[in-house]
C-alpha cells in the first residue's frame, strides 16, 4: 500500500466514481487509475467497490471504512507539507475558500482586498456554493475552508466555528404597504408573494419555521441562491424578498426599501468551516483573522483539535 493508491481512491470517490474524471484531475491515464485501485484491493484482500462489468456502482461497506482511513492519512500528509512550508516561512501557495453568494458579494470583498495586499504571492480562489455544498467541499478536502451559515445536518469530518449572527430584513419596493405596518408581523408578510433563499440555505428553513409557528405558509414565488437576483425581482414587482440584512446596500439598492425583521425570524450563525484535525497555513489563519478579528488563533486551534469550546460568547452582528 502506498500514498499514491490512497490519493487515487479519494479522488475516484470525489469525482463521483468516474475513473476518467479522476484520471484527468490527477493527470494520469485511466488505466493507471484502474491499476492503482486494483492493486490496493489485492493488497488489502477486500473489494473496495461494487462493480457491474467495468462500471463502478458504489463503495462496499468495507470500502467505506477504508476510504475514511485513507482520507485521514491524506489529510495528515497535507498537514505535514503545510507545516513544513510554514516553518520555511514561505508565504506563498494556493488557498481556496468556499462561500455563498451573499458572503462573496457583501462581506468578503474587504477581507480579500486586505489579504491580497498582505499576501501577494498566495493564489486565492473562491468557490461559490450553498452552505451544504460548502461543508461537503471542506469534508473531502476540495477547499481549505468555507465561510457559510449553518446546515441542518452536520458532517463528522468538519467543524464549524461561529463568528457572526445574521439578522433578516424584508426588502420591498418604495411605497409598499408593508412600510406602514408597525410593528411588522408574519401575518402582514403572508399577504404578499415572497422571494427568498433556496431550501439549501438556513434562511429558508428559518422562514418556514417562523410561518409554521403562526399556522401560516409563505407564498414563495421564487427561490434563489443569489440575493441580487432576489432584489432584481422585487424591483420588477414579482414579490417581496426576505434576505440577510447584510445583503442590502442602501446606496446600490436605492430603488428599494428595507424593513428590519429581526424580531420575526431567528438569526442565522455565520461560521468558518474547516476539516477536523487539519493544519491551516499561517496565511489562512490571517485570512480568518481579517474576517473575524475576535476569533483567536488559540480558539481555532482548539476547535480543529476537537477540544471543548468553553463558555459560549455572544456573537457580533454582521
Amino acid at each position: 500500500m502506498n500514498l499514491r493508491q490512497l490519493i487515487t481512491l479519494c479522488e475516484v470517490v470525489d469525482q463521483g466514481l468516474k475513473l476518467s474524471a479522476a484520471a484527468l484531475t490527477l493527470h494520469r491515464s485511466q488505466p493507471s487509475i484502474t491499476r492503482q485501485i486494483q492493486e490496493l484491493e489485492e493488497e488489502l484482500g477486500a473489494k473496495i467497490f461494487l462493480r457491474k462489468r467495468n462500471r463502478i456502482l458504489e463503495l462496499t461497506p468495507h470500502g467505506r471504512e477504508i476510504l475514511a482511513s485513507a482520507r485521514r492519512i491524506v489529510t495528515e500528509l497535507r498537514n505535514i507539507r503545510s507545516a513544513s512550508d510554514d516553518l520555511a516561512e514561505t508565504a506563498h501557495g494556493n488557498f481556496t475558500v468556499a462561500t455563498t453568494h451573499t458572503q462573496a458579494r457583501y462581506t468578503l470583498p474587504r477581507v480579500i482586498r486586505q489579504f491580497k495586499g498582505e499576501y501577494p504571492n498566495v493564489h486565492l480562489s473562491l468557490r461559490q456554493a450553498t452552505p451544504v455544498q460548502c461543508c461537503e467541499l471542506v469534508a473531502r478536502g476540495a477547499v481549505d475552508i468555507a465561510i457559510c451559515t449553518e446546515t441542518r445536518d452536520a458532517l463528522d469530518e468538519v467543524i464549524q466555528i461561529p463568528c457572526y449572527r445574521l439578522n433578516r430584513s424584508v426588502v420591498v419596493p418604495p411605497a409598499h404597504p408593508l412600510l406602514k405596518v408597525k410593528p411588522l408581523t408574519i401575518e402582514a408578510i403572508a399577504r404578499y408573494p415572497v422571494i427568498t433563499y433556496d431550501e439549501g440555505f438556513s434562511g429558508r428553513w428559518v422562514l418556514d419555521r417562523a410561518f409554521a409557528r403562526r399556522g401560516l405558509e409563505p407564498n414563495v414565488v421564487l427561490s434563489a441562491i443569489d440575493a441580487d437576483v432576489s432584489k432584481a425581482y422585487v424591483e420588477m414587482g414579482i414579490g417581496i424578498a426576505i434576505l440577510a440584512t447584510v445583503a442590502f446596500d442602501a446606496t446600490r439598492d436605492a430603488g428599494l426599501r428595507t424593513i428590519d425583521a429581526g424580531h420575526l425570524f431567528a438569526p442565522s450563525t455565520l461560521s468558518v468551516v474547516a476539516r477536523r484535525n487539519s493544519y491551516l497555513r499561517a496565511y489562512m489563519l490571517s485570512f480568518i483573522g481579517m474576517f473575524a478579528p475576535k476569533l483567536t488563533r488559540a480558539a481555532i486551534g482548539k476547535a480543529l483539535a476537537g477540544q471543548p469550546p468553553g463558555a459560549p460568547r455572544k456573537l457580533p452582528e454582521l
